[in-house]
């Protein structure tokens, strides 16, 4: 067997132009297969410890409408916080939009949220420059403003988030103004395949700053966050709140609770069904490259048939015939597999360093590349191969 793997790479040696065709179709389908997993593994890794970090006993409460009978008062909040076996329970305003207007006039549109300091305990704030909110903020309704690095470009078509700080810059939603100091600068953590111009920049005011602007200045919201102690179920407890307040506000189906864990598991089986999507799609060249395979080797054995002859001649058996193509075949598919599972997690940390993801490679992707790769060897290397093992040896030693 080893003489016929060393007799194997000898004839791959022989001719490094078709060798490097034949592989070039299985390393460009294990490649992009490689790149869509690996960047895919990173995106759930940052989503994970994105949810983590919000912790595993954190629920969501949504109003489903937007009318002011439905929204979650402070008294809601009083009520959930009364329940036994609830840690904390907070109102914040979610993703609504107004313009931004700087120093020199320049009008940009912004999306905005409003946050208590309890919020920012929960969700992963990571500040570049500046603080965050304190509790005198949100409670003299202080009217300052944190943004993101892409609002430090936009607003002040600078690079350093520093600049930014002590600013004042004049908000507007819906006719609605507030000027506004900048006493902090987010770091941009959201992946995106959108350019930058594209993307709304982000700005996170006090609660209670951005609650008159918006709402009724009374606390109430469309959105809320719940903890529960460590050990309790949020599920459980989602449906005793949701009950809670369906009686304290007359109606049914006006709330939807989610709990942070559930929509972690949604969010993975959505990247999971992605991810099998595009590398099935990415797969086909995986076929055209086997099929390129099976092509080529057969016109080798026709090439080769005054050697497959000779050989036979010396006594080589069809055996030893069929596992020498075979094993060509492998070479060939092996190594392009690995070629292609190198270029691929290359191509996965430059597409992942453009949209802010770590692209990640696990065990699992090295032993499906070398596996998928072995296995299209073997089934377009077989014909080839038992083509070449069944040639008549005196018909072989006669062809020209």
């Amino acid at each position: 067997m080893n003489e016929v793997v060393k007799g194997a790479i000898r004839q791959l040696k022989s001719n490094k132009l078709r060798t490097f065709l034949t592989m070039l179709g299985m390393f460009i389908g294990i490649g992009a297969v490689i790149i869509i997993l690996s960047v895919g593994e990173g995106l759930k890794g940052y989503i994970n410890s994105q949810f983590d970090q919000m912790g595993k006993g954190t629920i969501e409460l949504k109003s489903r409408t937007y009318v002011k009978e439905d929204m979650i008062t402070a008294d809601d909040l009083e009520e959930i916080r009364n329940i036994e076996g609830i840690k904390a329970a907070m109102n914040y305003h979610n993703q609504y939009w107004g313009s931004i207007t700087n120093y020199k006039k320049e009008t940009k549109e912004i999306m905005l949220f409003g946050i208590t300091e309890e919020v920012t305990k929960i969700q992963p704030f990571e500040m570049v420059e500046g603080r965050m909110f304190s509790e005198a903020d949100e409670r003299l309704r202080s009217p300052v403003i944190i943004i993101d690095e892409l609002a430090v470009k936009k607003l002040f078509n600078r690079t350093k988030a520093k600049y930014a700080i002590g600013k004042s810059v004049e908000l507007n939603i819906g006719g609605e103004m507030q000027s506004l100091e900048v006493v902090g600068v987010l770091k941009n953590k959201t992946p995106s395949v959108m350019p930058a111009e594209m993307m709304p920049i982000m700005g996170y005011l006090p609660f209670s700053t951005l609650d008159p602007l918006i709402a009724y200045g009374d606390g109430s919201s469309y959105s809320s966050f719940i903890i529960v102690e460590d050990g309790k179920d949020p599920n459980e407890y989602g449906t005793i709140i949701t009950r809670i307040l369906e009686k304290k506000h007359g109606k049914k189906n006006i709330f939807d609770v989610s709990a942070i864990l559930d929509q972690m598991d949604e969010i993975n089986k959505v990247l999971d069904t992605m991810n099998l999507f595009i590398s099935l799609v990415a797969a086909v060249s995986l076929l055209v490259g086997g099929i390129g395979i099976m092509n080529i080797m057969t016109v080798t054995v026709k090439e080769r048939t005054k050697e497959i002859g000779v050989r036979k001649a010396l006594g080589a058996t069809d055996k030893q015939i069929l596992y020498q193509f075979l094993i060509e075949a492998l070479i060939l598919t092996i190594i392009g597999g690995i070629i292609g599972m190198i270029v691929g997690y290359l191509g996965g940390i430059m597409l992942g360093a453009m949209i802010d993801v770590v692209a990640k490679m696990t065990v699992g992707m090295v032993v499906l590349s070398v596996g998928i790769s072995s296995l299209v060897g073997i089934v377009f290397g077989v014909y080839p191969a038992y083509k070449a093992a069944k040639l008549d040896p005196v018909e072989a030693l006669r062809d020209e």
